[in-house]
């Protein structure tokens, strides 16, 4: 009885270790090029997964994104993702104050919350920047419309992500391997005081991975720039 108990419980962990849209495998990494319209890389980046969390059906990790942008002085950046599942569907949420903190030559290691909430105060955070991929969601299912803003720049940014749908499932093939993921579709439009610009963005998304590749398109059609997952090394 307990040999079954313990096989119930490790199929319990397996199966929430496999549900969700991002890895949870401590000091892995995700390596990504960014191409534009012509299809010449612009930037890589360096995903490390930290902080991986888990209690009962609830599973938390962070990205720790490191951005080198080619042929450009300066052009180091960082970004990070905060992701959680809670047995029906994935969130992330990325701490747009993460970047400014790294930029402002601040040590890495005494970034928290307190931290957080000062950048949010100076560069006027409002709104929701996050999403999230339920479990079994069918394709034509209408995903949350969302609106934030910040200073960046000294300059008011405004993004509104909207008319956002699931587009179904398709397998993708990348130099990192075959993946099985959902397809989702939405319209962004960032406003920077008057000048406003909007895209389509397509995003594929593997379980135990997280973005596999990105498309962003100009309102004609026309291909903008790609996202493509070429490496990951997976502990």
């Amino acid at each position: 009885m307990r040999k079954l108990m313990f096989f119930v419980a490790a199929l319990l962990i397996c199966h929430v270790a496999q549900a969700q849209y991002f890895c949870t495998s401590e000091g892995s990494e995700l390596h990504y090029v960014n191409y534009d319209e012509v299809g010449q890389s612009t930037s890589n980046e360096t995903i490390t997964v930290k902080n991986v969390q888990r209690e009962g059906n609830t599973v938390k990790a962070s990205y720790y994104d490191k951005i080198v942008t080619t042929k450009a002085k300066n052009n180091t950046s960082y970004t990070l993702f905060n992701w959680s599942y809670d047995g029906t569907a994935t969130t992330c949420t990325e701490d747009l104050m993460y970047g400014p903190y790294i930029a402002s030559d601040s040590d890495p290691a005494r970034y928290n919350e307190a931290a957080r909430l000062g950048l949010l105060e100076d560069k006027k955070f409002k709104g929701d920047n996050s999403f999230t991929l339920l479990n079994e969601a069918q394709a034509g299912t209408a995903i949350p419309d969302r609106h934030y803003q910040l200073i960046q720049n000294m300059l008011k940014n405004e993004i509104t992500i909207s008319g956002a749908s699931y587009m179904g499932r398709e397998q993708v093939s990348t130099t990192a391997g075959k993946f099985d993921c959902v397809k989702i579709s939405y319209l962004k439009r960032t406003k920077i005081v008057l000048k406003s610009t909007n895209v389509r963005v397509t995003e594929w998304y593997a379980k135990g991975i997280g973005l596999v590749k990105s498309e962003t398109y100009d309102m004609e059609g026309a291909l903008k720039a790609k996202t493509m997952l070429v490496k990951k090394n997976i502990k």
